[in-house]
């Protein structure tokens, strides 16, 4: 007995086909039908049996899907069924390939060289200003050779990092080493660290820096001394000037108070008025403000000679309602930044490397631990307590251990008096018949 011939639907049929308690499907023939859900919705379904398995899907909703599309849509499927083709397989198929090519596009987007850069420099513990550093570093010295920027000089798109080869990257640490050969070597170690950093997140297959050799690739560097003045004659004359200088009240409070204390810039800059305990006469930075950022060591501690104090009561009559101790010359709500300082001192004529005339907030650092240890017979401190005032902390990891804990406070407040005394005797004395260096 054959099978039951069926009617073909008709969209009138299918519009006032009602809803039920229980769903319930019409049939156009050939294996399409339309299943009336309890809800109101109607659905498309095709049926067919392929190698002795019966199987079903849905094409869409009525009347999203006509019944004319439905019918041409069963035919598609027929076709393929009878060349041994599963629709459902196929489109499953499909769909995986959409998905993996979705996935390889984000991936190509994410493994950009410039998301992946910004992403490793996002992860860095360093201060405000090295990161600051490093982050301009490779936008002025990396990107320009691997970006596309727009008419604004935003960035567009970049090459995905595991398209860069080593010989490329080269190239480019060479030609910065052209202009400065320390800055190229920086770079190269930041390098060496993103790509281990872009390997752990899947965006690079391997470190193409392991095949550049800082010995063979890069010349030996010069190691050149910050400049900084140690004849007396010339930092009495410096001293002076600073007193002496016109500008902001705050900035040459800041040159008074470094050349008597011999901070960090960073940390003289960023400075706040919670650090500081005139009872105690002593200024505390946390560990993780210094440059040494070891957790076994202490919060640095550096006595304050009565000098210092004075600037800093003078400062706080001016400073004192906010944080810092010296805020921004234009802006009050920051903190002061290290070039303020920096161009004062050029704007006083310290600026002649060659004939020992020159000065930075940092020289100061120097200036002290060079005449420290020069005099060292007339203070009397000890090396140890000279590199303390410096928070230089001792190398041998052995030796570490058993001295991190020890106290040098006081021996530092007796030196740090004695180097406040001193500079007062040559600010006092403006001539000096016989230079001094060291």
């Amino acid at each position: 007995m054959g099978k039951k011939k069926v009617k073909p639907l008709c969209d009138t049929e299918i519009k006032n086909a009602k809803s039920k308690d229980k769903k319930y499907t019409l049939s156009d023939g050939n294996g399409l039908q339309l299943l009336i859900k309890p809800d109101g919705k109607k659905i498309w379904e095709i049926r067919y049996t392929l190698n002795g398995k019966p199987k079903a899907t849905t094409i869409g909703n009525y009347p999203l899907i006509t019944l004319a599309e439905a019918r041409e849509r069963r035919n598609t499927f027929k076709a393929k069924i009878a060349n041994g083709i599963d629709p459902i397989q196929e489109k499953k198929q499909i769909k995986a390939l959409i998905e993996e090519k979705k996935l390889e596009n984000e991936a190509l987007h994410s493994g950009q060289f410039h998301l992946v850069a910004y992403g490793w420099l996002d992860t860095l513990s360093n201060d405000e200003t090295t990161t600051k550093k490093r982050r301009r570093a490779f936008e002025r010295d990396i990107f320009p050779s691997l970006c596309e920027y727009d008419k604004q000089h935003a960035i567009v798109s970049s090459r995905h990092i595991n398209t860069i080869t080593h010989g490329e990257l080269l190239r480019i640490i060479n030609e910065k080493e052209k202009t400065a050969a320390e800055t190229a070597r920086r770079l190269l170690a930041d390098c060496n660290r993103l790509w281990l950093y872009a390997i752990s997140h899947g965006h690079a297959s391997f470190n193409i820096t392991t095949n550049i050799s800082k010995k063979d690739a890069l010349k030996k560097p010069v190691k050149n001394h910050y400049p900084k003045i140690t004849d007396k004659k010339i930092l009495g004359e410096l001293l002076r000037a600073i007193d002496e200088y016109k500008g902001s009240v705050v900035v040459r409070n800041v040159l008074r108070l470094v050349s008597i204390i011999p901070l960090r810039a960073d940390n003289l800059c960023k400075l706040r008025w919670n650090n500081i305990d005139f009872d105690k006469a002593i200024i505390t930075i946390k560990r993780s403000e210094m440059k040494v950022k070891n957790k076994t060591l202490p919060d640095f501690v550096l006595p304050l000679p009565k000098q210092a104090i004075a600037i800093l009561k003078e400062t706080q009559e001016m400073t004192g309602w906010g944080e810092w101790v010296f805020h921004g010359v234009t802006n009050f709500k920051t903190h002061i930044g290290l070039e303020s300082a920096n161009k004062a001192l050029r704007l006083m004529g310290f600026i002649d490397e060659v004939n020992g005339r020159k000065q930075t907030l940092h020289s100061f650092r120097g200036t002290f631990r060079s005449l420290s240890e020069t005099h060292a017979r007339e203070h009397g401190a000890s090396f140890e307590t000279m590199e303390k005032v410096l928070d230089h902390q001792e190398a041998n990891q052995a030796v570490r251990a058993y001295t991190h804990k020890a106290d040098y406070t006081e021996q530092m407040r007796e030196l740090l008096q004695w180097w406040a005394n001193f500079l007062d005797e040559i600010k006092n004395q403006p001539k000096f018949n016989s230079p001094l260096t060291a």
